[in-house]
């Protein structure tokens, strides 16, 4: 089939993998250099990518990926639920948050039940407010507040209204501990862990985390990174398709009612 042909019907959303060590911008990027060279396209401008929510480089799991015209449905993904498998650390804070981190500091945890987190855990869901972390993608003036950071530049977060829909403790061996966790849009799981180990006196971090499910998408809808081409786009773009639809349309419903 012509290319340009091909370019014209690559209008959608559909689900990847991303995995541990890149970036969710490098993973487009990946997806992007691929179909060039599937659909032999010598400029790369001509196809337009974008995700609807950002994994940390050592985090893994399920993106929305909208490709031309889908990057417009990106916003109702980025309102939609998310579920994520969180192993953590207690006793050691990091300045990340997580274990790429510098360590800041070390408590004792011995004092921390399996009941304690449990009843911890507690004062995490519903609607709260949540301090993102220093280092995140979130941006000042144009600028993302980790390369702020690294620069030395103070930078003053506010804190953020978000929601937990759920969040329960999977496994207890101190001084490590296992989540699982739903939430809506902007919630941060390493601030998550970061105040729950202040909650129960003492400090930790997150280890590793997978993000199972985003809005319709769960782990085994995605495109894991050897199915990056495009042939498998192209359909997984058509089997989601009716259902991305859907999906946007009751956001903008949802988004008029707001309005009045």
């Amino acid at each position: 089939m012509n290319s340009r042909i091909i370019i014209r019907t690559l209008n959608g959303v559909f689900p990847i993998i991303k995995p541990h060590g890149i970036t969710s911008a490098e993973a487009l990027n990946k997806i992007k250099q691929k179909l060039c060279q599937d659909l032999q396209i010598y400029n790369s401008d001509k196809i337009k990518l974008g995700h609807g929510g950002t994994l940390d480089s050592t985090a893994t799991g399920v993106i929305a990926v909208g490709i031309g015209d889908g990057c417009k449905k990106l916003k109702c993904l980025l309102h939609g639920e998310k579920h994520y498998i969180v192993q953590c650390q207690l006793g050691t804070a990091t300045d990340t948050y997580n274990e790429t981190g510098k360590v800041v500091m070390e408590i004792a945890y011995d004092h921390v039940t399996e009941e304690l987190l449990k009843d911890s855990l507690k004062e995490f869901r519903g609607r709260i407010n949540q301090l993102p972390p220093l280092y995140s993608a979130l941006k000042l003036n144009g600028r993302r507040y980790s390369d702020l950071a690294r620069e030395g530049v103070e930078v003053t977060i506010e804190p953020r209204r978000v929601f937990c829909y759920e969040a329960h403790l999977t496994s207890f061996s101190p001084p490590h501990f296992g989540l699982c966790v739903s939430t809506g849009p902007g919630f941060y799981i390493r601030s998550l862990i970061h105040d729950l180990g202040q909650a129960v006196g003492s400090c930790a971090h997150v280890r590793e985390l997978q993000r199972t499910k985003h809005g319709p998408f769960t782990l085994s809808d995605a495109l894991p990174e050897d199915r990056w081409n495009a042939e498998q786009i192209i359909q997984s773009i058509a089997k989601f398709r009716n259902i991305v639809n859907r999906y946007y349309k009751e956001y903008k419903m949802a988004s008029w009612k707001d309005k009045w």
